[in-house]
């Protein structure tokens, strides 16, 4: 495996108030802009406090555009250089290039239904919204081509990373053994717990699924998403030294990041990141 995301850098984050943190095996690539939002440093209040980044939370469009704003300042990044997602927990991928500059920010969409985005376009960020579903980053430094992710359980067990991978290999001729993955925070298995319907989805679905379930003693199931989605990734031809880890629970760590189980579903909603720099050093 990959470099692993784990807590080490969340102490960092927290004493600092950190507006987002990197993924480690990215890091590699000095062409990319990468990261996963924390909850600090936005102007959100109440639940949503403080960098909520979703229009569908109960927080003033202002707040959410000010937030957008800090983040691009930070990174710099414009508004209309931003692409986001339109997410529906469904495998829907979408390739999209300059004509999306802004959409979903500056300007409305053209497109609906899509919890992927790809892109080979510098200068282009690509985001996607969470708040305990899995964030997966893909990366080719060969065609240079990035694509994000947004698999939730419904995600995971309709393959959405596989359809990346499709998109990645039909649209830009990308190779399996070229890609880098990786996953951002999201909730682990510890505080994943499913009822018995949904852990039968999975098992009819991935024959080998019962690897990553498990019964615990109130009869409720945990799933190991990144777990079924890695062994999906390698299937598909990505090498697993090529696939990077993440051991951070947005739950657990709720004081950090964003958790639709750790607030019931009334907080807010942070973001993965990812773009191609048109210059580096």
């Amino acid at each position: 495996m990959g470099t692993i995301l784990d807590v080490s850098c969340l102490k960092k984050a927290r004493s600092d108030r950190s507006t987002y943190i990197g993924i480690p095996s990215l890091s590699d690539f000095p062409e990319l802009i990468h990261g996963f939002t924390t909850r600090f440093g936005g102007v959100s209040t109440g639940d949503c406090a403080s960098l909520n980044l979703n229009f569908n939370r109960p927080d003033p469009a202002d707040n959410v555009m000010k937030n957008y704003r800090i983040l691009g300042e930070q990174l710099g990044v414009s508004l209309e250089d931003m692409v986001l997602s339109h997410q529906v927990h469904d495998r829907n991928v979408l390739s999209v290039d300059k004509r999306h500059a802004g959409m979903g920010l500056t300007r409305e969409r053209s497109y609906s239904d899509i919890d992927g985005l790809a892109t080979n376009q510098l200068d282009l960020m690509l985001v996607t919204l969470y708040a305990d579903c899995v964030p997966i980053y893909f990366y080719d430094p060969i065609k240079r081509v990035i694509a994000l992710a947004h698999s939730g359980w419904k995600g995971t067990l309709l393959n959405i990373a596989t359809e990346v991978l499709r998109t990645m290999k039909d649209v830009y001729f990308c190779r399996p053994e070229n890609i880098h993955a990786a996953f951002g925070p999201h909730i682990q298995a510890c505080c994943f717990e499913v009822d018995e319907n949904v852990a039968d989805s999975f098992l009819n679905t991935f024959m080998w699924a019962k690897d990553f379930i498990a019964l615990r003693p109130d009869g409720k199931r945990i799933i190991n998403l990144e777990g079924i989605i890695t062994r999906n990734l390698l299937i598909e031809g990505v090498q697993e030294e090529k696939i990077s880890s993440c051991s951070i629970c947005t739950k657990c760590h709720r004081d950090i990041f964003f958790s639709h189980r750790g607030s019931n579903g009334k907080g807010g909603t942070g973001a993965a990141f990812l773009m191609i720099r048109g210059k580096y050093e």
